[in-house]
């Protein structure tokens, strides 16, 4: 898990930029609707007569109420989509990693799960890491058939088949994965 949070640091860097361009468009959107809202306001104000006025008060303060909980519900989205971005595009930093950070990483999480022997089924795309990472692990493990994940790997040991694809792992931590982005990325929160 360590790589991935080193992965997931060094991404944070990178959309951080992207995060404040997509807050400063959504700021100005709140600029803007609230320029022409106030201008609608304005207008119904000078076609209205006092007895009118205080509806048009209480309305004009639901619309307000309105057009800001729209705006904050936009920002949170464009927020959330930000944060699945960043941990889609740690999954693919992930593939750029050198055939030995991969490698160290499938031993880590098969030391991790305390796997003694097994049957190693890697990705089409990473078949050259099967025999160093076999070599690493020990004669206790071979090689399985080729499994349809985009990364990590699926290891079958005692009757038992341990799913460590990457798509896995990041599923069941994308809750926890959310959290750690959005507090990166969003502090102010």
């Amino acid at each position: 898990m360590d790589k991935i949070d080193k992965i997931i640091e060094v991404i944070l860097s990178e959309a951080q930029a992207k995060a404040d361009q997509i807050l400063q468009r959504a700021d100005h959107e709140i600029v803007r609707k609230r320029s022409e809202t106030k201008v609608e306001i304005e207008k119904i104000n000078l076609l209205t007569d006092q007895t009118i006025k205080s509806e048009q008060e209480t309305m004009q303060i639901r619309t307000e109420s309105l057009i800001e909980t729209g705006l904050r519900q936009k920002r949170l989205e464009q927020r959330q989509c930000l944060i699945e971005e960043v941990i889609d595009l740690a999954l693919l930093k992930f593939s750029s990693q050198s055939n030995q950070e991969k490698i160290k990483l499938y031993s880590d999480l098969i030391q991790a799960k305390g796997i003694k022997s097994g049957e190693i089924s890697l990705n089409k795309a990473e078949q050259d890491l099967l025999e160093p990472l076999l070599t690493k692990l020990g004669s206790e493990f071979s090689a399985g058939a080729i499994a349809d994940i985009s990364g990590g790997l699926i290891v079958k040991h005692d009757r038992i088949e341990e799913n460590l694809s990457l798509d896995l792992i990041i599923r069941d931590n994308r809750a926890k994965l959310s959290v750690i982005v959005a507090n990166n990325l969003f502090p102010e929160i």
